[in-house]
């Protein structure tokens, strides 16, 4: 008997136990054999695997291998080993995430994908000198201290609090914050192409504003708009410590992960988890612009030491990102459920880890094993076991979350990036 994620169910396989959905409702029998009929219902249902009998997990892993070159697979193996070598391939969460990522890996190589690692970045950093320098690398540093005074954090743009005032407002209606957001164009083009997109799904065109409002909500689209405005507010990062576009890649792809994730648990406000996996790592922009010379120090000192990013900006300036990202919404009066989701995306503790921060700190882990886009971090964090256990899914979630949130990615990122 094996767990079979639900795309790869065909008909005439036999259900080893009673199969039930997401709420725990029971929907076949023990020993019912599959048919097309069943297959639709259960993609309708949202099952993400099954067991069936006489299937071995072995049985399992060689379908799933039988077409691809086993010297390919041996390449995509030891690739993708590295990037784990943080994480705890005993844990059946990890362990099947990290069959996900070789099988992955493994098409790109045999699609013509370069198999190895670029590392230009850190060769680059090496050899850099930053005329940004604002601190002694070797001097510690108060974050209470460098966001009261040290630097200006930046503003969001004017329109959103415009939003969030009339949000606030009871005497306000759908059709006054559809009117500000009308008020700029660019904003409602963008927040347009998102709800028409396969994002939502929706199966008739959403052409107005007013529309957007009314079918998704106040609320949900004003945090699509937090989501457009912050993009915008870091334009001038030096770009020897980072790609933008494959920052924000990896931010969209983070923030995807968690509203599917979300949705698994039947979550109706599933725009507040893509804004938290959004703005997960956006602690990171702050110490690349302020921070310059301790930033090239953490990079560099992760690379040569194969370490943690994160970690190493610990120990450089004892925070990390995170801390920063959260002292920065903050400042923004956004909700504290939102600062804690940024703030212990890297839970390191065992105690009781919220949903939110929980479902964040899965999708950063999913993120970086797909290798969607990066925000500097090279390795795989590690799994924190209260925080899977908080989101109290399934390992079948895995599989079905990447393939669910691949395409939608990529159109994401098109939208935000319409010109690369």
């Amino acid at each position: 008997m094996a767990k079979i994620d639900m795309f790869e169910l065909e008909p005439d396989m036999v259900l080893a136990s009673a199969l039930r959905d997401r709420n725990g409702r029971f929907l076949l029998g023990k020993g019912v054999k599959l048919t097309l009929k069943h297959l639709k219902i259960i993609k309708m249902w949202g099952v993400v695997e099954a067991d069936i009998e006489g299937i071995s997990e072995k049985d399992v892993e060689a379908r799933k291998t039988a077409h691809m070159d086993p010297a390919i697979l041996e390449v995509a193996d030891r690739l993708t080993r590295k990037r784990f070598i943080h994480a705890d391939l005993e844990h059946q969460a990890i362990r099947r995430l990290f069959h996900i990522c070789v099988l992955r890996k493994a098409k790109e190589i045999t699609d013509g994908a370069d198999p190895a690692r670029a590392e230009e970045l850190c060769d680059h950093l090496a050899h850099s000198d930053h005329n940004l320098v604002t601190e002694n690398p070797g001097t510690k540093i108060d974050p209470g201290e460098l966001i009261r005074n040290k630097i200006k954090l930046p503003s969001l743009p004017i329109i959103f609090n415009q939003i969030n005032e009339a949000i606030s407002d009871p005497r306000s209606s759908a059709t006054h914050v559809a009117n500000i957001i009308n008020k700029d164009s660019s904003l409602s083009a963008r927040l347009l192409k998102i709800v028409n997109s396969a994002f939502y799904g929706f199966p008739s065109r959403i052409d107005t504003i007013s529309r957007a409002v009314a079918i998704i909500g106040t609320k949900q689209l004003s945090i699509l708009a937090l989501g457009t405005s912050a993009i915008s507010v870091f334009k001038d990062i030096p770009s020897d410590f980072i790609d933008m576009r494959s920052f924000w890649k990896h931010s969209v792809a983070c923030g995807i992960i968690a509203r599917i994730i979300s949705s698994y648990r039947n979550n109706t406000m599933t725009e507040r988890f893509f804004l938290a996996g959004l703005l997960h790592d956006i602690g990171r922009l702050i110490i690349f612009k302020y921070l310059p010379l301790q930033a090239k120090e953490a990079l560099l000192r992760a690379n040569r030491t194969n370490s943690l990013l994160y970690k190493t900006e610990e120990d450089v300036t004892e925070f990390d990102h995170a801390l920063i990202g959260s002292m920065l919404v903050k400042e923004w009066k956004l909700p504290a459920i939102l600062q804690d989701a940024i703030r212990y995306h890297h839970p390191c503790s065992e105690r009781q880890i919220p949903l939110e921060p929980a479902v964040v700190h899965l999708s950063d882990i999913i993120t970086n094993a797909l290798g969607i886009g990066t925000s500097g971090e090279q390795f795989v964090p590690p799994l924190n076991t209260k925080a899977w256990d908080e989101i109290g899914m399934s390992t079948g979630i895995l599989a079905a979350t990447v393939r669910e949130a691949e395409p939608h990615i990529a159109q994401t990122v098109h939208i935000f990036f319409p010109d690369e």
